[in-house]
């Protein structure tokens, strides 16, 4: 076919029309908004649409330790983890009816990104980023956050199935796989009863607290059961709190009284030997009334156990338990952890954000949601003075 010179160029310019038109389509078909920066390591985004992956996690390697309380209205957490330039994202996924999908706002993060990358992430990591989720509220007012557990303390099975023969899910996924598709806390726990829930972070699993306007669950995978009580004191740092009181070492523990690094703990859930949060459970049971009162109570609350205390001398009381790696659990007495300290003293005077996987830890972000209004106040970097306000249903 011959084409004159103005058809010709009437032909280019038309398939470049349409080359660029096609451009924009793409551009505007990511599902999710740009990353705006709020304060350094701090941005928000907002999803459409995202690619649900149950098996989330698998590739992650990464621990933390963690806080979280429920009283009245108000559930708080803190999120712990190293003093790393890791930027969080507050990300509020749509609702999609076809696929049961209710509205949600929560803290993501890509864990191997740094905060001066963030311009250059790729999309397909920006679009996985909601099956990272940590924390969050769905529309319901449900509202769920993960922290770690001591699996080490118990049957192999317990990172390696919950119900054989389920539809498979990884630890990490939960908190994104309930805030999306639960009714109520209660549905929460009827739906991870039909997965099967796997992994965690090396010898370290995960457990879940899960609360709605009319009670609270903590949730844990223990001895390849799932366990789900809504009895509790609705406090969760890193020891399981289902851990059953039938057990030898229970029997063992309840028979010799309860002990964490020489002090008596009464009225506590069972502490297996690498128990961690011990002193921080203790406190915010202490101050439980303090987080019922408004969201500015319950952000007080949490401040009281900011990770950074851990390497406070005159921390009161000291938090042995947070050094319980290696040979040291539980049961060894003050005396014996003072190397662990002093190297968690010596790291943390540094404040260098490179030194990993060797670095001291704190308190990314406290997050604090309004179960009945379905909104979150946050604290980031361990910044009491400063707060970020955020509405779901905006």
């Amino acid at each position: 076919m011959n084409l004159s010179k103005k058809a010709f160029r009437l032909f280019v310019t038309a398939l470049m029309a349409f080359s660029f038109a096609v451009c924009v389509s793409a551009a505007q078909a990511a599902p999710f908004t740009a990353p705006k920066k709020l304060a350094d390591y701090l941005y928000y985004m907002e999803y459409s649409d995202y690619t649900p992956n149950l098996a989330t996690g698998e590739k992650v390697k990464t621990g933390f330790a963690c806080s979280a309380v429920r009283n009245g209205n108000f559930y708080g957490r803190n999120l712990d983890l190293d003093y790393a330039d890791v930027p969080e994202f507050v990300i509020k996924v749509a609702a999609k009816e076809s696929e049961g999908r209710y509205a949600s706002i929560g803290l993501a993060a890509i864990l191997t990104l740094k905060s001066n990358e963030v311009d250059n992430v790729s999309e397909a990591d920006l679009l996985a980023m909601p099956n990272l989720t940590f924390d969050g509220i769905n529309e319901n007012g449900v509202a769920m956050n993960c922290n770690v557990a001591p699996a080490i303390d118990l049957d192999f099975a317990t990172l390696l199935s919950t119900n054989y023969g389920k539809p498979r899910i990884h630890a990490v996924a939960v908190v994104r796989y309930v805030l999306d598709h639960a009714k109520s806390a209660a549905h929460g726990v009827e739906l991870l009863k039909n997965m099967d829930i796997y992994g965690g972070y090396g010898t370290w699993g995960l457990h879940w607290m899960l609360s709605d306007e009319k009670e609270t669950y903590i949730i844990e995978c223990i001895d390849g059961e799932l366990v789900a009580r809504n009895d509790t004191d609705n406090i969760m740092t890193n020891f399981y709190v289902n851990y059953g009181s039938y057990s030898k070492y229970s029997k063992y523990a309840a028979q010799k009284g309860q002990t964490a690094v020489g002090k008596t703990y009464e009225g506590f859930p069972v502490l297996t030997p690498h128990a961690c949060g011990v002193e921080r459970y203790a406190i915010l049971k202490e101050h439980y009334a303090e987080g019922g009162q408004s969201a500015e109570g319950m952000s007080r609350l949490m401040e009281r156990v900011k990770y950074t205390q851990a390497y406070e001398a005159d921390t009161n009381p000291f938090w042995y338990t947070e050094y319980n790696e290696g040979n040291l659990t539980i049961a060894n007495a003050p005396m014996d952890f003072k190397t662990a300290t002093q190297y968690g003293f010596d790291t943390y005077k540094l404040h260098d954000r490179n030194i990993q996987p060797n670095n001291f830890w704190q308190t990314w972000h406290t997050a604090v949601y309004d179960l009945a209004n379905r909104t979150l106040r946050l604290n980031i970097q361990e910044d009491y003075s400063t707060h970020y306000d955020f509405k779901l249903n905006e």
